[in-house]
């Protein structure tokens, strides 16, 4: 049986929810994405396969001065 991924969190009915930090100009942020996948191992492939563009939306949101001190919301689709 396969163990869930250390941070990988089943959310209610939306899918599993990952977090990650991001440094930006010497501070770190927290950041969480919800992901739509079948199971744990699932969304933390397709987080893997996807950090490049994750990441990029995420140091844009955090480089807007947008978000503030909230949370960065990403979508994919």
């Amino acid at each position: 049986m396969p163990q869930v991924p250390s941070g990988a969190v089943r959310a209610q009915s939306s899918g599993f929810v990952l977090h990650f930090q991001l440094a930006s100009n010497g501070t770190r942020r927290a950041c969480s994405l919800t992901i739509q996948a079948a199971s744990a191992g699932e969304a933390a492939r397709i987080f893997r396969e996807n950090w490049s563009a994750i990441e990029s939306m995420a140091r844009d949101g955090v480089s807007t001065g947008v978000v503030g001190s909230a949370p960065v919301c990403l979508a994919m689709s």
